[in-house]
């Protein structure tokens, strides 16, 4: 079942959802059904080949940090303000908030219509958030309109919407993007 506000509000309170830095009561950021989350600091941007069309034949998760290390550049947007996405480019970022879902708890992240409307896809197929995930949310952007957009440090980014579940999860997130011990 999807919670609505008034269930995101009680989550919170109950510690079932911990969303850091912490939402301000009232925060406009608690619509409906779902929660705006905000546009963080790291931005990765995959580098230029160089001549190197050597493929990636590891996709493993053990491989990922190496693929990180060598085929992305970070860049922090703080003294920035933001990112300029032009048309065709491909990112990865986080989001500003750290979030935190018990193991009653599953979440789905979804991109936000406006920025779709200006082509921008806010993540690429992985939407689930699973029971005992504790961290920034990483999202997949690419960019398919014509214009550059300038991404505001900060700007909500993404809804995240969350679901109850029937019983606590036996199996809960405990990856190699987890911060925290399963709650």
């Amino acid at each position: 079942m999807l919670l609505s506000d008034g269930e995101l509000q009680l989550a919170i309170v109950r510690g079932e959802l911990v969303i850091t830095p912490p939402l301000p009561n009232g925060s406009s950021q608690i619509k409906s059904a779902s929660i705006d989350l905000r546009l963080g600091v790291n931005i990765w941007t995959q580098k230029d080949p160089d001549g190197d069309d050597d493929a990636i034949n590891d996709t493993s998760e053990a491989s990922f940090a190496n693929y990180m290390a060598n085929y992305t550049e970070l860049t922090n947007v703080a003294n920035t303000g933001g990112f300029l996405l032009r048309p065709g480019d491909f990112i990865i970022t986080e989001t500003l908030e750290r979030v935190s879902l018990s193991r009653l708890l599953s979440g789905r992240v979804e991109g936000r219509s406006r920025l779709a409307r200006m082509g921008v896809g806010v993540h690429i197929t992985a939407p689930k958030i699973d029971p005992g995930f504790d961290n920034h949310i990483t999202l997949e952007l690419f960019h398919m309109g014509r214009r550059p957009i300038f991404l505001q440090y900060g700007t909500a980014i993404c809804t995240l919407l969350v679901e109850r579940l029937g019983l606590p999860a036996g199996n809960p997130y405990g990856g190699m993007f987890n911060f925290g011990e399963p709650a």
